[in-house]
């Protein structure tokens, strides 16, 4: 029997399979501009889309808007939006209310802050079924509180990289409570047509210019945007043309001062937030992630690969399980701006090596990452989970 049949004598068996489900999602943050909240956002989108009703729960206080390309994008796919001080008594109480109200299918959970909201918030009642994303590949025993949820209570968790589930076996976690998902991007968003000559005018750079980009926040240290910055030095004779970019939310003025001090401020823009992450990466020639530590798989990699970028990465996490060396980009090590430098002078050098990562790159994430993919993936998980309770 194939594996296939074995799929449909199971969905035949289950009466809980493919009826639209009522999904709880809780995000740890107030604002939906950074990965995991975009993650979040988009799984939830392309879940309603799939028929399920959607209840997204943000940080925050009740009466705080919800502004944004995002937050409209939910409310145009039919999820409902709240926010809940995931942080006070109040926000307990009020996320209590909401499960006794809403008595969901599915509860999934979106780091820390939104795991222990939901848990203290349950404690006595009825809990459905638990999902939880984990981004990271720092030890999850470091929170002892997390370690205790995610082990006696969540019944999958979905980790976005390879790499994510080996950190979790290694620190305890039954392998098969641990499901791969890769992070997800919109096709239709994320397209090589996309212009970003538009960009490129608010940077006030021309089209001929050869542009090295880095999209991350500045107000984390573990982006690696000082290592870009030395690397712009080490170039800076050799490609006297040669601008960077970096894009990101976040206070600017300590990597200004790097820069002026290592004689490129010149040559470097600060081009601040963008929700039109798109333009930005068309506007880019060549799109360097330089992470150092922690990081599951850096989203903006994911991105730049949709776009069919030529993309250099840090070999930290699972960044290599989409930037293959010389298939679909060039790896550095993490925290080496000299041999960051020198792949970058080798793309710029080698165009058919560009061209050619760019393309194996695009036709990965189109395999792996979509987010009806991703969707269709958890979808089954949250099916599998709800037909496994109603055995037991």
């Amino acid at each position: 029997m194939t594996s296939h049949e074995k799929n449909s004598d199971n969905a035949a068996e289950n009466p809980c399979d493919h009826r639209p489900l009522n999904i709880v999602m809780v995000d740890s943050h107030g604002s939906v501009e950074r990965g995991g909240a975009v993650q979040c956002a988009s799984l939830a989108r392309a879940l309603a889309r799939r028929g399920h009703r959607l209840t997204c729960i943000f940080d925050g206080e009740p009466d705080q808007p919800m502004h944004g390309m995002w937050f409209q994008s939910l409310r145009n796919a039919g999820v409902r939006t709240r926010r809940l001080g995931l942080r006070s008594l109040a926000g307990l109480l009020q996320f209590r209310r909401l499960m006794a109200e809403e008595r969901p299918d599915v509860l999934h959970t979106h780091k820390n802050r939104a795991l222990f909201c939901a848990y203290f918030a349950t404690l006595g009642i009825r809990r459905p079924v638990w999902a939880a994303n984990r981004g990271t590949v720092y030890p999850l025993s470091q929170s002892p509180l997390a370690y205790f949820i995610h082990r006696r209570h969540v019944a999958r968790i979905f980790a976005v990289a390879y790499a994510v589930r080996d950190a979790l076996v290694a620190d305890g976690i039954a392998g098969e409570k641990v499901e791969v998902v890769y992070g997800s991007f919109d096709p239709d968003r994320f397209r090589p047509e996309v212009s970003g000559a538009g960009m490129r005018r608010a940077w006030k750079l021309s089209e001929g210019v050869p542009v090295v980009g880095l999209i991350g926040s500045l107000n984390t240290s573990k982006k690696g945007q000082p290592i870009l910055l030395e690397a712009a030095a080490r170039l800076k004779d050799r490609y006297p043309e040669l601008r960077f970019v970096l894009v990101g939310e976040g206070d600017s003025s300590a990597l200004q001062a790097m820069a002026s001090s290592l004689g490129v401020s010149d040559r470097v823009v600060f081009a601040g937030f963008t929700e039109d992450v798109p333009a930005a990466l068309a506007a880019i020639d060549i799109v360097v992630c330089a992470s150092l530590r922690g990081e599951g798989l850096t989203g903006a990699l994911r991105e730049a690969l949709a776009m069919a970028r030529p993309v250099i990465s840090s070999d930290v996490a699972g960044n290599r399980e989409l930037v293959i060396h010389n298939s679909t980009g060039l790896l550095v090590p993490p925290g080496d701006p000299a041999a960051l430098a020198d792949a970058i002078d080798r793309m710029l050098r080698d165009a058919e090596l560009a061209r050619s990562c760019a393309a194996r790159g695009r036709e990965l994430v189109l395999e792996l990452c979509t987010e009806d993919k991703r969707a269709a993936r958890v979808e089954e998980i949250y099916f599998e989970l709800l037909s496994a309770s109603v055995k037991s």
